[in-house]
């Protein structure tokens, strides 16, 4: 009898292990590593308003149900969420952001962000080349390209053809109605070295771009901040001329405004948009995940479709609709300008300071 008992226990124990195998199995064979089934919520801190929106409709809860995981929204500009992830080095509670050149830059020169895994981010190898992070921290995920933003209504009651050049913003014809972001919005620091080039300067001799950039001080409607302000301005048909990402003026013109975009002749601006795995993130695993999904063919379809950003996954198809609205194709792509503004991100405190002393209030 005891020896019956003892090769009963020894079966349910045999059985239990067979079922914990087959388990085990099972998750391994659907693609989700076991630590990633144990880890259930992922904390993500992005942009508000309209992107906001669009992420948490599209590629957020088709990640959630394909990992059966909670992910948590933490609203912030770029620069609120690098502050956050600075207060919270010691003990971090984020664990992928959402950044942009300037942050990016900063955030890794600061040792804030981790390195992404290649075995668990697989679709790293159908991006563009510039999408990589040349360390294997962070990564592209999607790009507007930076051009000339006008008032259609406006021009053709004058009789004005469509703005060809960079140039165009100090015009004496649009004196008291060009729209300027300040420094440091991403779109100003990449825009503010192709000016200095475009006065015989460079990365290492910006002086010709501030020259340039004082005679823009009488010509200037307003130097804003938030992109909402630039659409207000053109929404009241003060604003005539400025500069955004495709995606600002593709949002605003969906709306109705009289607005949109062109590229100059000297060339649309690359601008692209990262995620960023925090170091030392509570849910690691997962957050490789998000990383690899955000940048797989169904989620990038989603991302230019409901966010207007160009994807930069090789392997993408878009109908002619939304292909119309972002930077698409290799062609397309290759054909912006990819800036290196390094040495501006790495002095833009200073330079921050000294264009705040140069416009003043306006």
């Amino acid at each position: 009898m005891n020896i019956l008992k003892a090769m009963g226990g020894i079966r349910k124990t045999w059985l239990t292990a067979l079922g914990a195998g087959v388990c085990l199995a099972m998750m391994l064979s659907a693609g989700t590593p076991a630590s990633a089934a144990e880890e259930k919520e992922l904390v993500f801190a992005g942009f508000g308003g309209s992107l906001q929106k669009a992420l948490q409709a599209t590629v957020i809860p088709a990640f959630e149900k394909k990992y059966g995981v909670k992910v948590v929204y933490v609203t912030g500009t770029s620069n609120q969420i690098l502050a956050k992830v600075k207060a919270q080095r010691s003990s971090p509670q984020i664990d992928v952001i959402w950044a942009n050149d300037t942050t990016h830059y900063q955030g890794k020169a600061e040792k804030l962000y981790a390195k992404l895994d290649p075995a668990k981010v697989p679709n790293l190898a159908h991006l563009y080349d510039f999408a990589k992070d040349p360390d294997g921290i962070g990564v592209v995920m999607g790009i507007q390209a930076l051009g000339l933003e006008y008032n259609t209504k406006l021009f053709k009651e004058k009789g004005w053809a469509a703005p060809t050049s960079w140039l165009d913003m100090w015009d004496p014809k649009f004196k008291g109605h060009v729209v300027f972001y300040n420094m440091p919005i991403g779109y100003t620091n990449l825009l503010f070295l192709k000016i200095a080039e475009l006065n015989g300067g460079s990365i290492d001799n910006l002086e010709p771009g501030w020259a340039k950039m004082k005679e823009m001080i009488p010509q200037a409607l307003a130097f804003v901040d938030p992109p909402a302000q630039v659409d207000a301005l053109f929404g009241t048909g003060s604003a005539w001329i400025g500069f955004n990402g495709s995606a600002r003026v593709h949002d605003f013109a969906g709306t109705g405004a009289p607005v949109a975009l062109v590229l100059p002749k000297e060339g649309g601006i690359l601008y692209p948009q990262q995620f960023d795995i925090v170091e030392g993130a509570p849910h690691p695993d997962l957050a490789q995940r998000f990383i690899d999904f955000t940048i797989s063919p169904e989620a990038q379809k989603m991302i230019a479709e409901s966010m207007l950003l160009g994807p930069v996954n090789k392997t993408v198809k878009l109908d002619e609709a939304a292909a119309a609205k972002v930077p698409y194709g290799e062609k397309n792509v290759a054909a912006l300008l990819n800036l290196n503004i390094g040495p501006i991100n790495q002095n833009l405190q200073a330079l921050t300071a000294r264009w705040t002393a140069m416009v003043g209030g306006r």
